[in-house]
């Protein structure tokens, strides 16, 4: 397929190309977030090899915007296949060099090209919005994609203020008798795995997701296994906290550290069982997580995590440990047809 500007080539995670595709995000990146390193080229090959791997909970392609012999655009569309059967997750970046010349509506087209192919007829993407007016922002409004989500990006600082982090922990304790913290790195210890992935399906309906047009997800123990590998496989370690009682776990923490660029690490989801609510649990497993963290990754100086202003508990959690809003993250859907 090819414009007055580019062809398009599809190209899988190991093909040649890929590392210049894997630089069209680098470059966006540093170019949006100058102060922080992109995501290494490893973790969008293993996400790659995921979405071709057969029997997973998601399948996905990849183009390439080429201007001559260059790859100055990069399309990703992943395809959940376990649920949500009619939703595509929309990935695209165009090098900085190359913006505003028509390369991004090029990349748009064949992304519902690509999604009406498969049947899906919602298309779902994520902007990251670090200041006001940033250009995926326009370029969604210009196409008619409907903003159905915000979320607050908060960073906290490390080391943590000890007082802070002593008194909230304190704070839990006092509230959450007859729960057990249980930690673990990578892997759900096994006696845990059905209820890691209760879990994860319930942070599918109870969190916010805004008007995001999304069904809830189907998670089992395979599913968990495959999401854990995944994260070893891009070269990330996951620390963990899970808050038990009467031998179930009912709520827990994930922190992500990329050992490849482990000064910034990724809050990933924090849930807890809407009937055990009220324990301070999410204070609980935060606090546990951190002092994993400290003792285990010293070299980690920044913890970024993004929540809707509406999940009112979280955020008091995070702003009691000392997050500060860093900006935001936008999601966005369009209907196809």
């Amino acid at each position: 397929m090819t414009s007055s500007t580019a062809t398009l080539a599809e190209l899988g995670p190991d093909d040649d190309r890929f590392a210049d595709w894997c630089e069209v995000w680098a470059a966006s990146e540093r170019a949006d977030r100058p102060g922080e390193v992109p995501r290494p080229a490893a973790e969008h090959v293993a996400l790659g090899r995921q979405l071709v791997e057969p029997g997973g909970s998601r399948d996905g392609t990849h183009r390439a915007a080429l201007v001559g012999d260059d790859v100055v655009g990069a399309l990703r569309l992943i395809l959940p296949v376990k649920d949500n059967p009619t939703v595509a997750v929309v990935d695209l970046a165009v090098h900085p060099a190359h913006r505003r010349r028509g390369l991004g509506r090029v990349l748009h087209a064949e992304a519902l090209r690509l999604a009406a192919a498969h049947g899906r007829t919602t298309l779902i993407t994520e902007v990251d919005e670090p200041r006001a007016d940033v250009p995926g922002r326009r370029f969604a409004e210009l196409l008619g994609w409907t903003r159905d989500l915000e979320e607050t990006r908060r960073d906290l600082v490390l080391p943590v203020d000890e007082a802070r982090l002593a008194a909230l922990e304190a704070d839990a304790r006092a509230h959450s008798a007859g729960y057990e913290v249980v930690t673990w790195r990578d892997r759900t210890p096994e006696e845990f795995l059905d209820d890691r992935a209760l879990l994860e399906q319930r942070m599918s309906t109870d969190a916010p997701h805004g008007d995001l047009p999304v069904e809830e997800e189907r998670w089992d123990g395979a599913r968990i296994r495959e999401y854990e590998a995944a994260h070893v496989a891009r070269g990330r370690t996951v620390l963990s906290a899970g808050a038990v009682r009467d031998g179930r776990m009912v709520a827990f923490t994930d922190l992500q550290v990329p050992l490849a660029r482990p000064q910034r690490a990724d809050q990933g989801g924090t849930l807890v069982l809407r009937e055990h609510r009220g324990h301070r649990l999410g204070a609980l497993v935060k606090a546990a997580v951190l002092r994993e963290l400290a003792g285990a990754f010293p070299e980690v100086r920044r913890i970024s995590t993004y929540n809707a202003e509406s999940n009112t508990p979280m955020v008091a959690v995070n702003e009691a440990l000392g997050f500060v809003p860093a900006g935001r993250l936008s999601s966005w859907s369009l209907r196809l047809g």
